[in-house]
């Protein structure tokens, strides 16, 4: 660092801040001797990310924000007068990951970090402050990185899960809309038919089939595309030769009803009142096919929801017996708006494998993380050739679950630091290097194991969990 010109900071200042005041005249003497006056105005750049980490220092006046060019999310760390800022004594850092500006008019007492050991000699009781706070914030931006990594992850899950819930609530919307519409038309009709003069026996004949309605849905018949369209055709001509219109051929042989149950009706009705009894045949199923549409769509709503509540484990206790293949069975729903783009699933489950005493929610975090790394692992293989195979299997006392992919693996340097904590593949700004670390700690909390093969083409990761002696 060069000092040239730099004014030096005074005892009494120093003493300004706790954190001086515990250490000797003659320490603070030495520390006043060493530290430089910097100065910088309002939004000026204190530091740059990736330059050197090589002084020590405290704030003297205004405020500096600390954040990275990555994170769009918040600012990871403020200091304000009287922090310490830079490189604290045993600290590890060599550059700065992120970027240092001025808020404020910024003053601040810096020393070059060649003066450090000295300093852990001469004014222990600061060194042991400085300790403290280096700890403090480790800690912080570590719980800080988890909660992000946490957040990307619940961001990718709510991102696909808002697609598959918005076709379902889009089809359900559509589907009320045009209910609506088809019961004001038979409203319309009915009272129009009322006008009409209709033979009991037309009338019975189309009470019977408005009965049959409701099987021809539960029971559909499937008929041949060809076939259909030969019998769509058949019945527009004869609903041209009787006067009605053609265009209730489609939902009439929808519906399963033919010529030959009609000729009968036409024959006792006028075209007019037999267009009006048809219209209202045609409109009762197409309520019938729309109520059912609603219903689909309601039943796949509600089924997201109880697949996100049992991926949650909300209303349940943090230790339960809990079956593994459910928990990864719900979390590949969670995955599913992915999944269906290209990935095919082959799942093997050993049928003796026992439900195990576990924090279900944390386990599907694990699973969460493991899925989510061979998706994103294969996401360069052609379409077609994406598989995502699980396994699960009894191993005396402990349960194995196996994630594998066929993506193009990982060499051994990667994988013996695969479990670090800030260890990343990922470009700048798609990994935290959290998601394994988290994964480790959560199987290691659950006294189990996590450990990972790969080769070009294949990449497995196996945990083992502990059987408890109750359901072993």
């Amino acid at each position: 660092m060069d000092t040239t010109g730099l004014a030096h900071v005074t005892v009494e200042e120093l003493l300004e801040f706790d954190l001086f005041r515990d250490d000797s005249r003659e320490a603070l003497e030495w520390l006043a001797s060493q530290l430089y006056v910097v100065e910088y105005e309002a939004g000026a750049e204190v530091f740059q990310e990736g330059s050197a980490a090589d002084t020590f220092g405290v704030v003297l006046e205004g405020e500096v924000h600390y954040g990275r060019s990555v994170d769009g999310y918040a600012t990871a760390f403020i200091a304000k007068r009287g922090d310490a800022v830079g490189v604290l004594p045993f600290s590890r850092m060599k550059v700065y990951k992120g970027r240092g500006v001025a808020i404020t008019k910024f003053r601040a007492a810096v020393m070059d970090i060649a003066h450090l050991r000295e300093l852990i000699s001469r004014a222990p009781n600061l060194t042991q402050k400085l300790v403290n706070e280096m700890t403090d914030r480790a800690r912080e931006f570590t719980q800080y990185d988890e909660r992000k990594n946490k957040m990307l992850a619940l961001g990718k899950l709510s991102a696909g899960l808002a697609h598959e819930l918005n076709n379902p609530a889009s089809a359900a919307l559509r589907s009320a809309g045009r209910l609506r519409e088809v019961l004001m038309e038979r409203r319309r009709n009915y009272f129009v038919m009322r006008k009409e003069p209709m033979p009991p026996e037309a009338d019975a004949i189309l009470v019977e089939m408005n009965a049959r309605l409701a099987d021809c849905l539960r029971s559909p018949v499937v008929l041949d595309p060809l076939e259909k369209s030969d019998l769509e055709a058949e019945m527009s001509d004869w609903l041209d030769d009787v006067g009605a219109p053609s265009s209730f051929a489609g939902d009439l042989v929808d519906a399963g009803i033919s010529i030959e149950q009609l000729r009968p009706l036409a024959a006792m009705l006028t075209p007019q009142a037999a267009s009006v009894g048809l219209s209202i045949l045609v409109a009762d199923y197409q309520i019938l096919c729309l109520t059912n549409e609603i219903e689909e769509a309601s039943k796949r709503i509600s089924n997201l929801v109880q697949a996100v509540k049992e991926y949650s484990y909300m209303d349940r206790t943090q230790m339960a017996q809990v079956r593994l293949e459910d928990g990864i069975n719900v979390t590949l729903r969670m995955f599913q708006h992915q999944i269906k783009h290209g990935y095919q699933v082959k799942l093997d489950y050993a049928e003796n494998v026992p439900a195990i005493a576990a924090n279900g929610s944390e386990l599907n975090q694990v699973w969460t993380n493991l899925i989510d790394n061979a998706l994103d692992a294969m996401k360069n293989n052609p379409e077609g050739d994406r598989v995502l195979s699980i396994r699960t299997a009894r191993e005396h006392s402990f349960v194995l679950v196996e994630v594998a992919d066929n993506g193009p693996g990982m060499p051994e340097e990667v994988q013996s630091h695969i479990f670090e904590p800030f260890f990343t593949t990922k470009p700048v700004g798609e990994g935290t290097g959290l998601g394994l670390d988290i994964v480790r700690r959560i199987v290691e909390n659950h006294k189990g194991t996590i450990c990972v093969e790969s080769c070009p083409g294949r990449t497995v990761f196996e945990v083992r969990l502990p059987v408890s002696q109750a359901t072993a």
